[in-house]
């Protein structure tokens, strides 16, 4: 069974006051308890929490959070400025139709004026009065007006002068009746009530204003026109109730307004950094020297390029909207995406990697890629960075052309033969490759005879015609003085010897014309196959050796297959 809440302690002799009263003080007794029971009070009925409702905002706002006084209002004069200043429209049309509405339903009670006191003197200097609390409300509903400037000090004085000018209203209309009556007594109360729920607390003297308003009825009642206290008691009660409740409500209402205030400026505060943030970091990858490129994870589509990204892979400036291009089109070989791709979902990143990629100019350029999967408003995105290395490649490129190129003839020198031959060789798979070793037969006749030059052109020659005769994919070096060497992937024994005769045909069937002169020449041939294990060329190469001086040996202008070698 749940337990039944205790009624605050300060209601309870009041309560026993009224059960003395007879039936009608048991009722107002029952109502007050009932209403006590369906209260959520606070576990401090009225000492108000200023150290937990400075914790409270500090909580959600920070630690230079305006510190609240125990009526829910800010202690610093310049917070609550601003407070009201920013919650202007709100404040100023609800003072706005307290101070219109206020002062119209005071003139229109001349009208209950006229009905008890007709023609006579009270009922003209009431209706000053009346007029005056008019007055004062169109005064307050002029500070307050839409379009004025917002001037906290100013509508916080209207309103104070508004609640005093209806307060000796209400005071000078009970003194021109004569008398004192409960219905004058409960409609104070009304007003009060509605004062607590309706009017926005912007000083402690609104707070105070009420009670010693009602005070004033009491002593008015009871001093002046000497009121029973039968007749007062009851009344007490529900002055004491409404008001220790209707402070309570408002000093609430003020405390959570300016708490949900100090949220919202603390949120706008995180909103408007959060903004400078973002536009720093926009700004950021704008002006980043490195090409910085942001593309979705799933189908790869540009969703920005910075700067140096677009001159970069989009010179022309084709794919300036979001999704008007994909990384993909980029790549100049689909492999290297590929494996970019299976890194970005296996790791979240890859590189740095030296990648071939295509403008969309169709231009290919070499970079230098790195890319890391991030989330982008809440979706899977790739940030991929490319530095261009097509200058750094074709130096590159040029230095090894250098290191492996034979400066007279422009085939590979021995050391690009070697490695390019070898390079195959690894990726052979099917049929053995053949070798063939060349020697230009009598060409140290040809030096002594015609001098060096003609000795070099007659190699460049040679080269030509060797080279001439080859087919695609075959490598040619010139790996020796007279000497070259060929690899012949993929080739078996017998078209090898074809190949070998049909360059030596090539040779010695036309004499060279060099210079004026004409110079026969003859090659001798050595020509083996690579054996099953053999991962490298050197025993090969000892072999067509010994076939290529068989082939000399036997008178020159041959072709000898390698012992080892059968047809």
């Amino acid at each position: 069974m749940r337990k039944r809440r205790a009624a605050p302690s300060f209601l309870i002799p009041l309560g026993g006051a009224c059960r003395e009263r007879g039936r009608s003080g048991g009722a107002l007794s029952r109502l007050i308890f009932a209403v006590a029971h369906m209260t959520p009070w606070p576990r401090r009925s009225l000492e108000p929490r200023s150290a937990t409702s400075g914790s409270e905002s500090a909580r959600l706002t920070g630690e230079a959070t305006p510190p609240i006084g125990r009526l829910g209002l800010f202690l610093r004069r310049q917070d609550e400025h601003a407070y009201v200043h920013d919650l202007w429209p709100d404040i100023a049309a609800r003072l706005r139709l307290l101070g219109l509405l206020g002062g119209l339903v005071c003139l229109l009670g001349s009208i209950v004026d006229w009905t008890q006191l007709h023609d006579s003197a009270p009922f003209f200097w009431l209706l000053a009065v009346r007029l005056a609390v008019l007055a004062l409300g169109l005064y307050l509903w002029r500070v307050a007006r839409p379009g004025a400037v917002a001037r906290p000090a100013q509508l916080r004085t209207a309103l104070i002068l508004f609640e005093l000018g209806a307060i000796v209203a209400l005071r000078l209309v009970n003194l021109g009746y004569g008398e004192f009556s409960p219905y004058q007594g409960l409609t104070g109360l009304l007003i009060v009530a509605s004062a607590y729920a309706f009017v926005p607390m912007l000083s402690p003297v609104n707070f105070w204003l009420l009670p010693l308003g009602t005070a004033s009825l009491f002593i008015q009642a009871y001093g002046w026109h000497h009121a029973s206290w039968r007749d007062l008691s009851a009344l007490l009660v529900i002055a004491l109730y409404v008001h220790i409740l209707g402070w309570m409500t408002a000093a609430h209402n003020a405390r959570s307004g300016r708490l949900l205030w100090l949220e919202r400026q603390r949120l706008e505060k995180e909103m408007r950094e959060r903004r400078t943030a973002e536009s720093n970091l926009r700004h950021l990858f704008e002006v980043c020297p490195v090409p910085l490129v942001l593309s979705q994870q799933d189908n790869g589509s540009v969703l920005r390029f910075n700067r140096a990204a677009q001159a970069l892979l989009d010179p022309e400036r084709r794919h300036t909207e979001p999704g008007s291009a994909y990384a993909s089109n980029f790549y100049a070989d689909s492999r290297t995406r590929s494996a970019v791709t299976d890194a970005l979902k296996a790791r979240g990143e890859a590189g740095p990697v030296d990648v071939r990629m295509l403008t969309s100019s169709g231009n290919h350029i070499h970079v230098m890629l790195a890319a890391s999967s991030l989330r982008y408003d809440n979706k899977a995105a790739v940030l991929t960075s490319l530095v261009e290395i097509t200058d750094r490649k074709q130096r590159e490129q040029a230095l090894t052309r250098m290191t492996q190129t034979d400066a007279l003839t422009g085939l590979y020198n021995r050391r690009g033969f070697f490695e390019r031959a070898n390079a195959l060789l690894q990726s052979a798979r099917d049929q053995a490759p053949s070798l063939l070793l060349i020697d230009a037969d009598h060409f140290k006749r040809v030096n002594d005879t015609h001098g060096h030059a003609v000795g070099d052109t007659v190699l460049v020659q040679l080269a030509n015609r060797m080279n001439a005769a080859l087919r695609e994919g075959d490598v040619i070096g010139r790996i020796g003085g007279e000497e070259f060497a060929v690899f012949l992937p993929a080739t078996s024994l017998e078209n090898a010897y074809e190949l070998a005769d049909r360059i030596r045909l090539s040779v010695s069937r036309h004499a060279l014309r060099i210079q004026g002169l004409r110079v026969p020449m003859t090659l001798s041939i050595g020509v083996t196959v690579l054996q099953p294990g053999e991962s490298t060329l050197e025993a090969a190469l000892g072999r067509a050796d010994t076939a290529m001086y068989q082939a000399k040996q036997n008178g020159r202008n041959r072709v000898e297959l390698a012992a080892a070698s059968v047809l």
